[in-house]
């Protein structure tokens, strides 16, 4: 998320997921068995469905759905196979992302923010690695803003800051924290005004989570702040995302990781419009109006919408899916990735995160007043679209770097190819 709180309302008080460390869940993670993602989301819809008040009243996830999540392993897509990952193909992370969001939007925003530090701990060495991804029942969170320092001691780093809006942070046993370094008390440079940062990986006890997150979107989130107070992390639990090498084999530790992010955000934003297109479809057939003139179903401008948007839904989902397969493939087989193809899933997925936007707004218009009852599919999505929407991987400059790089030009953000 890009916007901050202006303040926190105290210390969150809810409770530790401890259910989802019990002996047959354990059991159950590490059994290494085939799991299979899609059909893993699609069996976990109805659970999210039935358990969607309770989601939302508590602003975290029910618990059978985080146990559910646990056992599945949908958090761990992004993680290798030798650490019982799933190490799925970015279309095949797609797709669940999608059916999670249709679903849910929280559930799916949580798997999704799962990844980022998945995707980081390639750039450990791979004993830290092991500690840090080595237990199949972990869950992760992150803040890629750099509101922490930490301060050069020893072999590591002292640390404080606060970031705000850190997703599944109540979940997390490991979160994934971006800090300015410091030395000698003042920030290190890596060139004349550009500062040395470092994300730390900081471990459930040794930071504070605040009750921050009193929202109408993304409510079941629990993208709290979080607070690290004068904790030394050792240097082997960091990593510089621009600088640092893969150390990890496969594909997996290859492909690009913020455009790879991109790609999954679209999927949610699909999902979310597909949602909001099958609501209308289905109130055409039953709403009956108390004004004068033709029903819902029998409208024209309604019936136009409803065509023109499952077609834009479809041709991006199409498109999104053929670049992030092109890209894997490509990296599969041992190439660079290009940054024409990078470029192509940035493009890609702003396209259909606007595909997305664009149903959501049109069949929440389209069904009147419907759309205000909490009850309807259409008023969740529209709140859940657009706290989405204030994350900094859907805003447009990444899209205008898409834009330089097909004129011949370098894409100017640092993180636009890593």
């Amino acid at each position: 998320m890009s916007e901050v709180p202006q303040h926190a309302t105290g210390r969150a008080t809810m409770p530790r997921r401890d259910a989802v460390r019990d002996a047959q869940g354990g059991q159950r993670a590490q059994a290494g068995v085939k799991v299979d993602a899609l059909a893993a989301a699609r069996e976990l819809s109805p659970i999210i469905a039935r358990l969607r008040n309770e989601t939302e009243a508590n602003r975290r996830l029910a618990e059978p759905i985080v146990e559910r999540l646990v056992e599945t392993r949908l958090c761990r897509m992004a993680v290798a196979k030798s650490l019982q990952g799933l190490e799925l193909p970015v279309a095949e992370s797609c797709e669940v992302y999608e059916v999670l969001a249709a679903a849910e939007a929280s559930v799916a925003w949580i798997v999704w923010n799962n990844s980022l530090p998945c995707f980081f701990g390639r750039f450990l060495e791979k004993s830290a690695r092991d500690e840090l991804f080595g237990d199949p029942r972990w869950l992760y969170a992150s803040s890629t803003r750099p509101t922490g320092r930490a301060a050069v001691e020893g072999d590591g780093y002292r640390v404080n800051g606060r970031w705000a809006i850190v997703s599944g942070c109540e979940l997390a046993e490991w979160i994934a924290l971006m800090c300015i370094v410091e030395e000698n008390g003042v920030p290190r440079v890596v060139e004349p005004g550009v500062p040395e940062m470092r994300i730390v990986f900081v471990r459930r006890g040794d930071y504070d989570i605040l009750d921050t997150w009193h929202v109408g979107g993304l409510r079941g989130t629990g993208s709290h702040d979080v607070v690290v107070k004068n904790k030394h992390v050792p240097r082997r639990w960091t990593v510089a995302p621009v600088g640092d090498a893969s150390t990890l084999d496969g594909t997996i530790g290859r492909i690009p990781i913020i455009c790879t992010m991109a790609a999954g955000f679209a999927s949610q934003a699909l999902g979310l419009g597909q949602l909001a297109l099958d609501t209308l479809v289905q109130l055409a057939a039953t709403k009956v109006s108390p004004d004068p003139g033709p029903a819902l179903g029998a409208r024209t401008a309604a019936l136009a919408s409803i065509a023109r948007q499952a077609a834009a839904l479809a041709a991006s989902r199409a498109h999104l899916r053929s670049c992030t397969a092109q890209l894997w493939d490509t990296v599969g087989s041992g190439a660079p990735p290009p940054i024409e193809g990078i470029s192509a899933v940035w493009a890609a997925a702003l396209h259909a995160v606007d595909a997305g936007r664009s149903t959501v707004e049109s069949m929440y218009a389209a069904a009147g007043t419907t759309s205000l009852y909490t009850d309807s599919p259409l008023e969740r999505v529209h709140r859940d679209m657009h706290a989405m929407l204030r994350h900094i991987v859907s805003q447009t400059f990444w899209l205008e770097d898409a834009g330089r790089v097909r004129l011949g030009t370098a894409p100017t953000h640092p993180l636009y190819a890593i």
